[in-house]
């Protein structure tokens, strides 16, 4: 590589592992940063402690604190099944501020216990799935791409609505998280 152009022919490629662990750590960071915002809107708008985790956008969808305990167990399910492991029990999180940190914690722990063999058949394998978003048998590539992250950045996003609904000033840089340039890669 010369300059930041590849030439012709040349091709980065991405694990698995690349394209979901580190993502699902920066997003989890993302939802960290959304609780600050939520507190934050709390004490500002001189509303009751925890009253944004109850805050949805419509009726039948989760509240902004089920947001955050849904993604996690999801987190969980998605990655044991990349990685043929056993099912883990979803865990039921009390939807008060310090528990959903907690959790958010465990998951992060959790991601970086994940090394990238793991993950390394992930893409060759088949998954079914089962109602209630889709149904049927799913290639590795197509349940990573079209579900896990698609499920994964769906409650991210219906959090930060749920937040600019209520009033908080976050937008696009607050779901993008800490980017940093020339993170990993070598840009030069």
């Amino acid at each position: 590589m010369h300059g930041g152009i590849r030439h012709a022919g040349e091709y980065m490629c991405f694990s698995i592992y690349d394209v979901t662990v580190p993502v699902m750590l920066q997003g989890l960071a993302v939802m960290d940063d959304y609780l600050d915002h939520a507190q934050k809107l709390e004490r500002s708008n001189c509303l009751d402690p925890g009253s944004v985790l109850t805050a949805k956008l419509a009726p039948g969808m989760l509240t902004f604190g089920e947001q955050f305990a849904v993604n996690c167990n999801k987190v969980e399910l998605h990655l044991t099944k990349l990685m043929n492991r056993g099912w883990p029990t979803p865990r039921i999180v009390a939807m008060i501020y310090p528990a959903l940190r907690g959790r958010l914690l465990e998951t992060r722990g959790f991601l970086q216990t994940i090394q990238p063999v793991e993950l390394m058949s992930a893409q060759t394998n088949t998954y079914q799935l089962t109602p209630s978003v889709a149904r049927g048998w799913f290639g590795g590539n197509d349940y990573i791409r079209h579900v896990v992250l698609a499920d994964f950045f769906f409650h991210i996003a219906v959090a930060n609505a749920i937040l600019r609904h209520l009033g908080a000033a976050v937008g696009k840089k607050d779901h993008l998280g800490h980017l940093t340039p020339y993170g990993s890669g070598d840009y030069s």
